[in-house]
């Protein structure tokens, strides 16, 4: 009777044992998919400051010379009404544009778009002016 009692104890251990693994993995999912939530926002917030700095220099007949960079911060679109996301609040960005010559010779305007958002997320390359 012991020797039965013993193995429906051991029994319980190991079905409780598997309930706090499955447990402990689905805490661990969340909170990895939270985390990848978040970043995933960042990286939003860097395409649309990239697209609103792109209405802004067309909508402002700004001109970069051959061969040269020109940076607007992500202040001055916000100010401008170009960019509205209240994580705007809590980032400090820029968009880098640059007139180079591309692969055929030609020069070309293209976009950057940099953010940093406390020690949350720094966009590879971000550096402060």
């Amino acid at each position: 009777m012991k020797r039965e009692r013993e193995k429906h104890i051991t029994r319980l251990h190991i079905i409780l044992f598997g309930l706090v693994i499955a447990i402990g993995i689905i805490v661990l999912i969340s909170i990895k998919g939270s985390g990848n939530k978040k970043i995933e926002r960042y990286k939003k917030l860097e395409r649309d400051l990239k697209t609103a700095t792109i209405y802004y220099y067309g909508n402002n007949g700004i001109t970069v010379p051959e061969g040269e960079m020109k940076r607007i911060t992500m202040k001055t679109i916000v100010e401008n009404g170009y960019l509205q996301d209240d994580i705007t609040n809590e980032c400090e960005g820029y968009t880098l544009i640059s007139n180079f010559r591309n692969v055929d010779g030609e020069f070309e305007i293209e976009f950057g778009s940099f953010i940093k958002c406390g020690d949350s997320y720094k966009s590879d390359g971000f550096e402060v002016e």
